[in-house]
């Protein structure tokens, strides 16, 4: 049996080997997520009152409980996604209890830290090639599942889970050129084919390669916010 690490991204992450998320009747291997208080987000350089959208307990995918986290609010999140981590490994992730707008930075050192931190960690969403939304986040508009930058310190240097979302594209080059198409070919014989026909891209490594060979763009919404929400936690 493959080794598998479930991270918990943002609110929880605990590393298992062999992990399953477990039914609701069954503890769970990790604290059940929960989104941050206000306090807790301040002090990491942000501005809770200004995001664009937040869970509450009366949302459908969200409800009312306490943590044993005293960083936590009482606002418990249901919904549990999957995707990969940087170097290919499964994770599960809860939905995102926030996304913001560049004016949630406090304007001080501590919301400079956090715009750098949230630059630095890219949340990869793939738009479907024929869906006319190359910077749309729904996920009826995605072609795989996400990735997520995992590396460089993540779960040392993010404490609130914040990330830049960003949209990989296959280029022309890599669908209708020798070398493109070779390159494919790979990533399909290792990792399969999305919703698009298109090689899964499970590795950070996959994406950095195709990108230096001009075989995959990296598009990302522009941080004054023309094209939509930037960030999520």
């Amino acid at each position: 049996m493959n080794r598998r690490t479930l991270f918990v991204l943002g609110l929880a992450v605990l590393c298992l080997q062999g992990a399953v998320f477990g039914q609701a009747k069954k503890k769970l291997p990790f604290h059940t997520p929960f989104d941050f208080k206000d306090s807790f987000y301040k002090k990491n350089g942000l501005d809770p009152k200004l995001f664009n959208t937040r869970l509450t307990p009366d949302d459908a995918n969200a409800a009312k409980g306490k943590s044993k986290d005293k960083t936590r609010n009482k606002t418990r999140i249901l919904e549990i996604n999957g995707g990969y981590n940087a170097v290919g490994e499964l994770l599960y992730y809860p939905a995102p209890p926030a996304n913001f707008f560049d004016e949630a930075f406090l304007d001080n050192e501590k919301g400079d830290l956090a715009r750098e931190v949230a630059n630095e960690f890219r949340a990869f969403l793939f738009p479907k090639a024929d869906g006319g939304l190359p910077l749309s986040p729904a996920p009826p508009n995605r072609r795989q599942d996400n990735l997520f930058d995992t590396s460089s310190g993540y779960l040392t240097d993010n404490p609130l889970g914040l990330w830049r979302i960003t949209f990989p594209a296959y280029t022309a080059a890599a669908t209708e050129t020798p070398e493109g198409i070779a390159a494919l070919a790979v990533l399909e014989e290792r990792n399969g084919l999305d919703l698009d026909g298109t090689p899964i891209l499970k590795r950070l490594s996959e994406i950095k390669d195709l990108e230096a060979q001009g075989f995959l763009v990296l598009n990302q919404r522009n941080e004054d916010g023309s094209d939509g929400f930037p960030w999520v936690v």
